[in-house]
């Protein structure tokens, strides 16, 4: 399954969702979802951001893969650094936000694939 997800900035870090629904009720992730058919993974990650979030990004550019099994199922997520444009966020799919500081990644209990993408974050040192 392909799944597209966004890092995306917005003063003073990047926003973190709380996902509500069971399997991984409490987790904590980037936001994005899944890819449609005849969808682009930028197209769909628009379309995630504002169905999920109610905010429009520019997608500045691609970060990496990971590919990760939950329970049976292999998750392909497609990872973008984003810049948040406008829009106040209002929650469709998530318990609850935060806009954190990229040190304060690790103290949420994040997804495993979402931790994948954190260590590459580290790397790159674009956000504090």
């Amino acid at each position: 399954m392909i799944v597209v997800c966004g890092i995306v900035r917005k003063n003073p870090g990047i926003i973190i969702c709380q996902r509500k629904k069971k399997p991984y009720e409490g987790c904590w992730e980037f936001p994005g979802g899944k890819l449609e058919k005849e969808e682009t993974k930028r197209q769909c990650l628009n379309r995630e951001l504002f169905e999920e979030l109610n905010i429009r990004v520019s997608i500045d550019r691609f970060l990496n893969v990971v590919s990760h099994n939950y329970n049976g199922i292999n998750i392909h997520l497609f990872c973008y650094l984003c810049s948040y444009l406008r829009g106040n966020i209002r929650l469709t799919e998530h318990q609850s936000f935060e806009v954190i500081r990229y040190s304060e990644c690790l103290r949420f209990k994040l997804l495993a694939g979402n931790v994948k993408i954190v260590r590459k974050l580290k790397l790159l040192k674009f956000i504090n």
